[in-house]
């Protein structure tokens, strides 16, 4: 008797489609180097037993020049969640340098987050606000999304013209900060109020009128 041939197994296996490779203007992060005396492997597969992923090294990589710039929050940015809602959080940035500086921001998804502006111009002693809009069916995963700030010195000619022009893809930043992404789910106050809410708390505020006008008057 004859053994089965190799290639009748590999053709059992499904066929793969090749897909192209995101645009470098729309790609997200790549994932952050994975924590000293740790494989990669370990670090993207959840520990035995359902025990919680070990953190991220957002530090510096070798090479890229501390942040300069002043972040709120400058560690860990807490992103509200409830499904059907748009969370929204503020970053605040400040340059505490003598010299005008243009910042970039990017995430780690862009189809879950955008960034209001993802691109900027920031003059010297200023502070400018940086939105984050999240948007996802789920509460996203833990320990897994960040979102990176670069930021590089220029001239008052260059802050005249539009930031991307000067963010080349062989531009190098004056400094990098990575801040973790975490999720709460949203509490009943953390919610906005519907329409329907807001009638009847309208009703209830005349009618609580109503009746202190009506003991005034007796």
């Amino acid at each position: 008797m004859t053994s089965p041939a190799p290639a009748a197994a590999a053709a059992a296996a499904p066929a793969t489609t090749a897909t192209p490779p995101p645009t470098a203007a729309s790609a997200p992060l790549p994932p952050p180097p994975a924590a000293a005396g740790s494989s990669p492997a370990a670090a993207a597969a959840p520990a035995a037993g359902g025990a919680a992923k070990k953190p991220l090294n957002l530090a510096n990589k070798p090479g890229e020049p501390a942040f300069q710039l002043k972040i709120e929050p400058n560690d860990v940015v807490l992103m509200p969640w409830a499904k059907g809602v748009t969370g929204t959080i503020e970053l605040k940035i400040t340059n505490p340098t003598p010299d005008p500086h243009s910042f970039k921001v990017k995430c780690t998804d862009n189809n879950m987050f955008r960034v209001r502006p993802p691109l900027g111009f920031i003059e010297a002693g200023k502070s400018l606000p940086i939105k984050i809009f999240q948007t996802s069916a789920e509460i996203p995963e833990e320990n897994r999304h960040f979102f990176a700030i670069y930021h590089k010195k220029c001239t008052a000619d260059e802050a005249k013209n539009q930031p991307r022009n000067l963010w080349k893809s062989d531009t190098k930043p004056d400094g990098v900060i990575r801040l973790l992404a975490t999720f709460k789910a949203a509490t009943a106050a953390d919610k906005p109020a519907t329409p329907e809410k807001k009638v009847r708390r309208k009703r209830k505020k005349r009618k609580r009128r109503r009746r202190s006008n009506g003991r005034l008057n007796k």
